[in-house]
């Protein structure tokens, strides 16, 4: 898989690597205590990119790696359009014929106009990122028949290189610092572990074509704060509300990027996790290596 030592590529490698072959690939350093086999190197370099693919012979390949800042894209959507859409274009046509290539995309593919969006409505990314991550969707559909699309919005413990939101929400509530979450932009964001542990359903069933996967309730940026805060105990006193249409942002942003993933259980019989199950897997793993974020077995079902 690409992006190995990111929040989700590392989860992901990790929850693999227990039952499967699995081998990773990334520029930055593995931060689990288990050992993996991680090869070292820059995607966007082709030698290294065709070296790693002749080595390895992947029957799956994860595409994990993305440049997911949103307000960086905005700023340089040739960067965007370099690594989120050309980049798995160039894998793809190195890849083994037979390969089943996942590429993880994202809810940011819509513009936020409507809640819950399924598989058949048509994204309408409202800025560059999804723009970009909407160009690479269409192009491993329509240049790779044994790929599987992932739209997805995950949070969780990452290395620590780069904070992800719910870290950062995280550190500020917990030092009680003034913050303004959004009441009126909703989402619906699965644990990272969680997500982890559904892709390997997916993967072992050898699923193709589009399929959203988020968490099972759709939920304001401050509900989900607020609730974390309750959680892990911190006070919410100084949590401000605040509306999305007010913010001063490079990217705009959509009001509404929840996502409905009936088709994902229709298929596998696996739920998807309700929103205070994983946010308190979240809270829970907060001191537990990577190795110890997976105590379920993948595949049952989730009565959470």
């Amino acid at each position: 898989m690409t992006g190995a030592c990111g929040l989700l590529g590392a989860h992901l490698l990790e929850c693999l690597s227990r039952r499967h072959s699995a081998v990773g690939t990334d520029r930055n350093p593995w931060w689990g205590e288990s050992p993996q086999n991680l090869l070292t190197g820059d995607l966007q370099d082709l030698v290294f990119l065709k070296k790693i693919i002749q080595e390895t012979k992947p029957e799956v390949l994860f595409h994990c790696a993305a440049l997911t800042d949103v307000e960086a894209c905005e700023r340089d959507p040739q960067a965007a359009h370099a690594i989120n859409a050309r980049l798995p274009q160039s894998i793809m046509g190195l890849l083994p014929p037979g390969c089943l290539f996942v590429y993880i995309s994202t809810d940011a593919v819509f513009g936020g106009m409507r809640p819950m969006a399924g598989e058949e409505d048509a994204p309408s990314p409202c800025n560059a990122y999804g723009r970009s991550k909407q160009e690479g969707e269409e192009l491993v559909r329509k240049g790779w028949g044994d790929a599987l699309v992932i739209r997805t919005n995950f949070y969780g413990w990452s290395s620590g290189r780069k904070k992800t939101f719910a870290e950062w929400l995280w550190g500020a509530l917990e030092r009680g610092e003034p913050i303004t979450l959004f009441e009126d932009f909703f989402f619906n964001p699965i644990y990272v572990a969680d997500l982890a542990e559904r892709l390997e359903i997916l993967m072992e069933r050898g699923q193709r074509g589009l399929i959203h996967l988020g968490g099972r309730d759709r939920v304001s940026k401050k509900e989900f704060g607020i609730r974390l805060a309750e959680l892990a105990g911190f006070p919410t006193t100084h949590v401000r509300t605040g509306s999305v249409k007010d913010s001063i942002l490079a990217a705009p942003r959509g009001g509404d990027l929840s996502l409905n993933s009936s088709r994902f259980f229709r298929l596998t019989g696996s739920e998807v996790p309700a929103y205070l199950g994983g946010l308190r897997r979240f809270v829970r793993d907060k001191n537990n290596p990577l190795s110890l974020r997976f105590g379920k077995t993948a595949g049952a079902r989730d009565p959470r």
